[in-house]
């Protein structure tokens, strides 16, 4: 199932028309092609308030130029390179953080800082098309870790376009589609809840009395987080 966490690109030239902005907006087609939305940006603005968006993005790219770190301007710009990376690092240890900028560039930045990240992206370099599958993959490893055992083969069953019998969802509650009423219903609550209604004698989820599958992955998973 598709889950809608866009990458956030921060550049102060992403709507510009310099050689800046077409490279970054050429990234970022190349990532939309492969079914991702982008989120671009010019700023961050409050880097608390920004932070929080961690929680919807599959990845961040924050773009740097070189002219940062010139005229006595480096050391405010790897502070606030710092700072940005810390406060999402705060919330999300595991979300995926890029630079981009030229090749001199990440000679700049402190090693404290290139630990964070996922990569540094060197402009120009490879081809959009490459480097967007190179962040693609990150974004997919990172969203794929999120869900517990249980909930993603959930997810994957209510996909794979199962049918179900049994419980209250009655093979993804057709039955109310016969009815004005019923398809208010279910337009309010969705398909997916009608179809994931299922009981525990589907074979692909696990069974809660013998503790397989993925049931008796999430036990061992609850266990793991309360130390149990």
């Amino acid at each position: 199932m598709h889950f809608a966490f866009p990458v956030i690109i921060i550049d102060k030239d992403y709507r510009s028309e310099n050689t800046g902005g077409l490279g970054i907006r050429a990234l970022a087609k190349a990532i939309e092609k492969k079914g991702f939305e982008v989120l671009g940006v010019t700023s961050y603005g409050d880097l608390t308030s920004f932070a929080q968006q961690q929680s919807r993005a599959s990845a961040f790219i924050l773009s740097i130029d070189d002219d940062d770190f010139r005229d006595g301007k480096a050391d405010d710009t790897v502070a606030s390179l710092r700072a940005f990376v810390k406060e999402i690092r705060c919330r999300n240890e595991d979300i995926p953080i890029f630079l981009y900028g030229e090749t001199r560039t990440s000679g700049h930045i402190p090693n404290d800082v290139l630990r964070e990240l996922h990569g540094f992206i060197h402009m120009f370099e490879d081809t959009a098309e490459f480097i967007g599958r190179y962040v693609i993959r990150e974004a997919k490893t990172y969203l794929d870790s999120l869900a517990p055992p249980f909930f993603r083969a959930l997810t994957h069953y209510a996909e794979d376009g199962s049918y179900s019998w049994h419980c209250p969802g009655h093979s993804g509650g057709v039955a109310f589609l016969k009815s004005p009423v019923g398809r208010m219903f279910h337009q309010f609550f969705g398909e997916n809840m009608l179809r994931a209604d299922v009981c525990n004698a589907v074979e692909e989820l696990g069974q809660l009395l013998d503790h397989t599958g993925p049931v008796a992955a999430s036990e061992r998973n609850a266990a793991r987080i309360f130390n149990a």
